[in-house]
């Protein structure tokens, strides 16, 4: 049984001995400046990733084992610019049948099954009959759903999580519908289907048996190509789909990453797009951010560790920590919005 989580080593002081099971999500072989080998692995379990480094004895070791292995490890705690890191002394492959997978790999906070039915409540809510449809063809696809249910939203930055794609498409698309309260103009049903659409090729780009990886066509053609092919496919069987309809939809897909340098081949043009690409990095960021604080390794000052994802250090402490304890799952602002969970 496994005893040690990635989530309590990181928070171990340096020099202390560890000695567990976990999964292997990369593997180099490099070399150091006097041109010696080293072995250089990325191995995790379902509250996170940890990098080792194994210096000494590396021809040993180097051919026990391979991606996506369950390897036991010993070694020893040290930290290199300011992350916590194992130097490795021992390595041996563990046999996949005495695993408990749900160990290793990070799942969504709520039901699949609750998620579903709000995916549901959302598209039955729509006024254009071509999108609600787009929409149920998807819902109704079997093979498609037993995916987008289970998919992760990333490889390791945000909603990287078993069902974290539905919760991410969802969670995108409750932002959307609030912004119509602002913005009346916003063709609702039109951006709520880019939120929830928007991200369906991960359901390929990304490979999630043991760890979380990227597919040959996911490396090769990426989320946005894919999912474009998928709902191409889709509005192909809805007679009569207005051709203006499909291009703008079109591309809320292709323009929601936001810019070239992330992988965009459009810019957003249009109202919807504009919108669509800032709620779905705000899901992205928060999600970053809370996933930060929580595993964060410094538990004095108000500071966490330099976020590499954010490209900057978080500031932990918050005004309401100042105030005394009180059931704040629910509270109003001075908007009088009551915050409450998602779902």
């Amino acid at each position: 049984m496994k005893e040690h989580f990635v989530k309590e080593i990181t928070v171990l002081k340096e020099g202390e001995w560890v000695e567990d099971i976990f999964l292997v999500r990369s593997k180099q072989l490099l070399v150091r400046k006097d041109r010696k080998p080293y072995l250089m692995l990325k191995v995790g379990d379902k509250t996170g990733v940890i990098d080792c480094k194994l210096w000494d004895n590396t021809d040993e070791f180097k051919d026990r084992f391979t991606t996506d292995d369950f390897i036991m490890i010993k070694g020893i705690i040290t930290s290199y610019q300011g992350t916590r890191e194992i130097n490795l002394k021992y390595i041996e492959k563990v046999d996949d049948n005495i695993i408990n997978i749900q160990d290793f790999v990070a799942v969504s906070s709520y039901d699949s099954e609750d998620m579903t039915k709000e995916l549901y409540s959302i598209i039955n809510k729509f006024k254009n009959p071509y999108l609600q449809k787009l929409l149920i063809l998807f819902y109704e696809d079997k093979d498609f759903m037993e995916l987008f249910k289970i998919a992760p939203a990333a490889k390791d930055i945000h909603h990287a999580f078993m069902s974290g794609l539905l919760e991410h498409s969802i969670e995108v698309a409750r932002l959307c519908i609030d912004i119509k309260r602002h913005f009346t103009e916003v063709d609702i049903d039109l951006l709520t289907t880019g939120a929830i659409l928007h991200d369906i090729g991960k359901i390929r780009e990304l490979k999630y048996r043991k760890g979380f990886d990227y597919t040959d066509e996911g490396r090769l053609i990426g989320h946005i190509v894919i999912g474009f092919e998928m709902i191409n496919e889709k509005i192909r069987q809805i007679k009569d789909f207005p051709p203006k309809l499909e291009m703008i939809l079109k591309h809320l897909i292709i323009s929601h990453q936001g810019t070239n340098e992330w992988g965009s081949p459009k810019v957003p043009q249009t109202l919807e797009a504009i919108i669509l690409h800032n709620m779905d990095d705000l899901s992205a960021k928060v999600n970053i951010y809370r996933k930060a604080i929580e595993t964060d390794i410094n538990e004095k000052g108000d500071f966490s560790s330099y976020n590499k994802a954010l490209g900057r250090y978080l500031y932990k402490s918050r005004y309401t920590d100042l105030i005394s304890s009180e059931d704040t799952s629910n509270t109003t602002d001075a908007s009088g919005i009551t915050q409450g969970k998602l779902f």
